[in-house]
């Protein structure tokens, strides 16, 4: 859920300059560089909040999933509480350097800004942009790889057939959705990387990485609302609660405001 929160905010923050501008004439430059400002930082905040906490889900499967009892143990709702309240506060403070840095709008995109500080820069790339944005998803994937190597497992052992189904249905969910995320964030990284990289000023080259950059990007966007049809895709569990949640609840509720007709008019006005 914490992740599902952080993708919809960044995915709200990410476009509502654009939706904006589109739809209002209005000369949003005074305000431009605040709110790009604040829109890097939000982002950096959502982007780092989401990767952690989905390798944290991750390790979290694994834990639940694992044979020792000591490593069950740190799989409870209350350590998770406390994880997420942290790493966002940890990634608060450090999107307020975002903040801070960038502080100038683009030349050929207004709606972007850019940071003038080169140590900065160097550490955007090198340390935000490829550590931690290929640190945390490497480590999701192995422990999704060894959480399903414990689901499948869980048939030899004595827990309940309930819990056993559960625990297979939920690793599955998170091992499809550590797949979809390194699929969509892997051209991106790539065609970042070497943007960031290229030294070349060629305005040819540059038109060009700019269309790849703008189509991975575009790409990469989709892990922020995937998990909702990945779960509907993969469990079967999730698709019967979706589907009452959606259906039953709503068609209850509607049937609670119907007005059913009078037995008694209805027999009088048959007698006449």
């Amino acid at each position: 859920m914490s992740m599902s929160v952080f993708n919809f905010i960044r995915l709200v923050f990410g476009t509502s300059l654009i939706i904006i501008s589109t739809a209002f004439p209005i000369n949003w430059t005074p305000a431009l560089l605040y709110y790009c400002q604040l829109r890097t930082s939000i982002i950096g905040l959502c982007y780092l909040g989401a990767i952690t906490t989905l390798c944290l889900a991750v390790i979290d499967q694994y834990f639940a999933t694992s044979t020792r009892p000591q490593w069950q143990r740190w799989s409870n709702i209350k350590l998770a509480h406390r994880l997420v309240l942290v790493i966002t506060i940890i990634w608060a403070f450090h999107a307020s350097l975002f903040f801070i840095y960038f502080n100038q709008l683009a030349l050929s995109n207004t709606s972007t800004c850019i940071a003038t500080n080169q140590i900065f820069v160097q550490y955007y790339i090198y340390g935000y942009f490829f550590t931690y944005g290929n640190f945390f998803p490497l480590v999701s994937a192995i422990f999704a790889v060894l959480a399903f190597r414990n689901a499948r497992s869980l048939a030899t052992r004595t827990n309940p057939v309930v819990r056993r189904e559960l625990d297979k249905q939920l690793t599955v969910m998170v091992l499809v959705e550590v797949c979809v995320y390194i699929c969509t964030y892997l051209p991106f990284a790539i065609s970042n990387g070497f943007s960031s990289l290229n030294t070349n000023r060629d305005p040819i080259l540059l038109a060009q990485l700019n269309l790849i950059n703008a189509v991975t990007l575009a790409i990469f966007t989709i892990s922020n609302g995937n998990s909702f049809f990945t779960y509907i895709c993969v469990s079967k569990r999730f698709r019967r609660q979706a589907k009452y949640v959606f259906y039953e609840t709503y068609t209850n509720r509607c049937g609670k405001n119907r007005v059913n007709p009078n037995e008694m008019e209805i027999q009088v006005m048959t007698d006449s």
